[in-house]
């Protein structure tokens, strides 16, 4: 087992799942990202990144639980949304550690400093 990190293959797995709008807004970011001052923009990719690995993490762990018969109409209807806060905010404070690492990764393929 290796122990690089294969950013094309999460990049394209993510893409996948995201549609084409988010993962081409993505992709264009990473593209333009090409100078030492951009290296803020890279590191937003990389939390929306973990942000949205963090939130599929909440969504499989609510498979799990066998309430969602038991919550209300509008917990139903909004869950997702709060799913989405949920995944900020844990990657606001911390994280996981995955952005960090992708950014680590990245800076040295589009030349950032």
């Amino acid at each position: 087992m290796s122990s690089v990190l294969d950013v094309s293959s999460i990049y394209n797995s993510y893409s996948s799942k995201l549609g084409s709008t988010s993962a081409d807004s993505i992709e264009s970011t990473l593209k333009s990202t090409n100078s030492s001052t951009d290296s803020e923009k890279l590191m937003d990719v990389c939390k929306d990144f973990e942000s949205y690995f963090v939130q599929k993490i909440i969504e499989e762990s609510k498979k799990t639980l066998d309430n969602e018969d038991e919550q209300g109409e509008y917990m139903q209807y909004f869950s997702d949304t709060l799913n989405q806060e949920y995944s900020k905010i844990i990657t606001d404070n911390g994280g996981t550690g995955l952005a960090q690492q992708l950014y680590d990764s990245l800076k040295g393929t589009y030349n950032i400093k």
